[in-house]
């Protein structure tokens, strides 16, 4: 009588240890398949990955990666007619000043300038505006600028933006800093390429 009752509590620590075990796995199984289920909001009929340094979204065949998701980018104000110029060319160059006393503006600007000349689908050119040491680069003004070459100035400013020169019309000023610069390329290739207005 007492080896039934023992066995009869033994199974009763199985079937309860074996009911545990299973409820943890299939709670582990339910976390990983939510987490790797978590969609992102198509934008303007365009599907988003989320990947390590942001998103990526295919643009006419392509898969490309920006930094921020297209609806954080919609305040900083970037006109159509900005983007007509750019598209309505045959070619782009974009300048910056070299000589920057913050460093890691200028990483960014490198960072962007590597970007740009993977992801521009027309010739993309890169100039400074005055001589330095660590670039060797062309020195180029807005006074260069044409409507078949403009320009875009990478500007360093607090103030996110985009603006035409009144001085020169074909010479566009990238306002931004530090990461808000990286917000400012994907802007602008997010309106270039039509998944932003």
């Amino acid at each position: 009588m007492k080896d039934k009752r023992d066995n009869k509590k033994k199974w009763m620590v199985i079937i309860v240890a074996t009911v545990i075990v299973l409820s943890m796995i299939v709670s582990i199984f339910a976390v990983l398949v939510d987490n790797q289920d978590q969609t992102i909001p198509d934008y303007n009929k365009h599907s988003f990955v989320n990947i390590n340094t942001g998103y990526k979204t295919k643009i006419n065949g392509k898969y490309m990666e920006f930094y921020n998701y297209p609806s954080d980018l919609e305040s900083i104000p970037l006109s159509s007619d900005i983007i007509a110029k750019l598209k309505n060319s045959q070619g782009m160059a974009f300048i910056f000043d070299p000589s920057d006393p913050v460093t890691d503006d200028l990483q960014y600007i490198d960072l962007i300038r590597y970007n740009l000349q993977l992801d521009m689908d027309k010739p993309t050119y890169f100039g400074i505006t005055q001589n330095s040491s660590n670039y060797t680069l062309p020195i180029i003004s807005c006074a260069n600028s044409t409507i078949e070459f403009p320009l875009v100035m990478i500007n360093i400013s607090s103030n996110t933006s985009f603006y035409v020169s009144n001085q020169y019309p074909n010479c566009i000023v990238m306002n931004g800093r530090l990461r808000d610069l990286l917000a400012a390329e994907d802007r602008l290739l997010y309106t270039y390429y039509g998944v932003m207005n």
